[in-house]
């Protein structure tokens, strides 16, 4: 199911919204066709929750809890077409429970809105979960699996996951395409110490020069966060070495308020200046 949704996490359709503009967004993986019909439409008609949404493809987070919870609902759907009644009895008491019970009144009479206001509750997911006896044990696994599995191309270079990088890249994907925090995948790579990635990464022409929202360059992760070996590559590589971010600062003024005396001198043997 997880290398399903990560296909379904680059299907991107185009809304109409009703305040005249269009945006494309990423279909929710594991979404039939006929529930996709009802969310777009949905959205279509509520331009600001759609724009919301708009970032949720490049959210892991985000479509992993999606996943989890269609994991989930897929569990207690096959458990309620079962004749011995133990779902059917636990999904009454709910409708019967004073605090949940007009909630699930509401949901039967408005339908897609209200389940959606619903899943955006976590509080209120989390006391669902609680009164249907937990997680149920056997999903576990599929839920271990689903926080393994890489489902964006950032987190995919952040764990160092190669195999997962090389297929987004045949998809012919923006390669410096920024996550909702504004940071590239080089530069989850360089920040976490993925050498095999970043160099991926770079010959498919990623900019090393500018990997956040901030204008910081990956030398000044590789050398605010010690990595030596990348902090060489880079400079190998013609990287500008007094480079400024967009608070003035350069490599070597970000590696000397970490405090990565190892990185500072390579910074400065190459001519670097605070």
């Amino acid at each position: 199911m997880a290398a399903t949704a990560a296909k379904a996490a680059l299907q991107t359709d185009t809304l109409n919204l009703t305040d005249g503009t269009k945006m494309d967004l990423t279909r929710l993986p594991e979404i039939d066709d006929n529930t996709w019909s009802e969310v777009r439409a949905y959205l279509e008609r509520n331009p600001v929750i759609a724009k919301n949404l708009q970032s949720v493809a490049k959210d892991a987070d985000a479509i992993r809890s999606w996943l989890q919870t269609q994991a989930i609902a897929e569990h207690y759907n096959k458990q309620l077409g079962k004749e011995d009644g133990g779902m059917q009895a636990k999904m009454k008491a709910l409708e019967q429970d004073p605090e949940l019970a007009p909630m699930l009144e509401k949901i039967k009479t408005e339908g897609l809105e209200a389940a959606l206001q619903a899943c955006g509750d976590d509080e209120l997911m989390v006391k669902i979960s609680q009164k249907m006896g937990g997680i149920p044990p056997e999903i576990v696994n599929v839920l271990k699996k689903l926080d393994e599995t890489s489902l964006t191309v950032h987190e995919a270079c952040k764990k160092g996951d190669v195999n997962a990088v090389k297929v987004y890249l045949t998809k012919k994907r923006p390669v410096d395409d920024k996550d909702p925090g504004g940071i590239t995948g080089l530069g989850f790579a360089i920040g976490a110490d993925k050498p095999e990635v970043v160099k991926l990464l770079i010959e498919s022409h990623a900019n090393p020069h500018v990997v956040d929202s901030k204008d910081n360059s990956g030398l000044h992760y590789a050398a605010g966060y010690g990595r030596v070996e990348l902090v060489k590559f880079l400079l190998a590589g013609k990287a500008n070495v007094n480079k400024a971010n967009g608070d003035g600062q350069t490599p070597l003024a970000v590696a000397t308020q970490n405090n990565q005396r190892t990185t500072m001198q390579i910074l400065q043997q190459h001519g670097a200046t605070a």
